[in-house]
């Protein structure tokens, strides 16, 4: 090719990909182009998925690296070799170009369990949930949930499992330190600054433990018994401002009942008001054991955690033979994968 020729190929392909022309695009991966909305961009993934492949997007494992010398609980996964030390792992799809998501806690902090998950490393440790909802100022908020949010994406982390938002309703709960207080409208504004800080760094944020995980004894079982009104005035509704204001990518669904039903599979809390009344566009992960039924995928869950911990992995061969009896929808499975999927790129994970 003469030397003129290519030296215009070359910056006709400069020019295209300033995005005056299309010409020179990759046709092959349609989804990396930048100027479709992440909707769009996760149906054309999908429309090359392979039902396994979706399968796999809703389903979690640890995601501890194996070290043989390390202790029997922190031995870690042998099957998944590009596991940075975390605690959960989502397999990515690499012939799509679809990354892996390596998911931390992260309320104070990018969590080192035990200094076990990434022997050596570090992190900053900020103050309190508590401590910032005394404060009183959304910038403080934004501000910590972007310091977090860089310093997991430098350790190679893309999902933090941050965005605390239950109130405080019994002194007694070990875990008020890392929530806002117990003012829905304060908790809900700073939780949404957070999940703002975060996801400009482009980290999923998700916030939790949907819903009324208010005290730690007896989580997993306890029963919350609210009627519908004081429920969406008080710990729905610190969720719903956080949700309007930070568009966190994910959701994690609580280990207790509300009313007699798990929150993850209580199909009038993630179907209906979730997903319906705010529209919400992310994807509803499960806290970890808190799957009980393979028909939590109908009920609203999108997927599930670290399967390995529940009672038994539902959404492996369980959802897959749900599917070909037909008591899960192909449909349903589609939209488990979009939601995923449409959070990497919305938060640009995969950009």
């Amino acid at each position: 090719m003469p030397k003129s020729i290519a030296l215009a190929w070359l910056l006709a392909c400069l020019v295209a990909i300033a995005g005056v022309t299309p010409s020179c695009a990759v046709t092959d991966q349609p989804w990396t182009d930048v100027r479709l909305n992440p909707d769009e961009r996760a149906s054309l993934v999908i429309s090359q998925m392979t039902r396994a492949e979706m399968l796999t997007l809703v389903r979690g494992w640890l995601g501890i690296p194996y070290r043989p010398d390390a202790p029997a609980e922190f031995q870690g996964n042998k099957d998944f070799h590009d596991l940075v030390g975390s605690i959960g792992y989502v397999p990515g799809i690499p012939r799509l170009g679809i990354p892996s998501l390596q998911e931390t806690d992260a309320s104070i902090g990018v969590v080192n369990l035990k200094g076990m998950l990434r022997p050596g490393d570090v992190a900053t440790a900020l103050p309190s949930g508590l401590s910032l909802a005394a404060s009183f100022n959304p910038q403080v908020a934004y501000d910590g949930g972007a310091m977090i949010g860089q310093e997991a994406w430098r350790k190679g982390l893309n999902v933090l499992l941050a965005g605390g938002n239950n109130l405080a309703r019994d002194p007694r709960n070990g875990r008020n330190f890392e929530y806002l207080g117990e003012d829905p409208l304060l908790a809900g504004t700073l939780a949404g600054q957070s999940i703002r800080g975060i996801q400009d760094q482009h980290v999923i944020s998700t916030t939790k433990h949907y819903v009324l995980n208010d005290q730690e004894t007896n989580r997993s079982w306890v029963n919350a018994r609210i009627d519908e009104g004081a429920l969406r005035e008080s710990d729905l509704l610190a969720f719903e401002l956080a949700i309007e204001s930070g568009h966190p990518g994910s959701v994690m669904c609580s280990y207790n009942l509300i009313n007699g039903q798990y929150a993850c599979e209580n199909e009038h809390l993630l179907n209906g008001v979730l997903k319906g009344d705010w529209r919400y566009p992310g994807w509803v992960m499960s806290d970890w054991g808190a799957v009980h039924s393979v028909g939590a995928a109908t009920a609203g869950l999108d997927q599930e955690s670290a399967a390995s911990v529940d009672q038994q992995v539902y959404f492996g061969q369980p959802l897959e033979d749900a599917l070909k009896a037909g008591t899960v929808a192909p449909s349903r499975l589609t939209d488990m994968t979009h939601r995923i999927l449409r959070s990497m790129f919305a938060v640009g994970v995969i950009d």
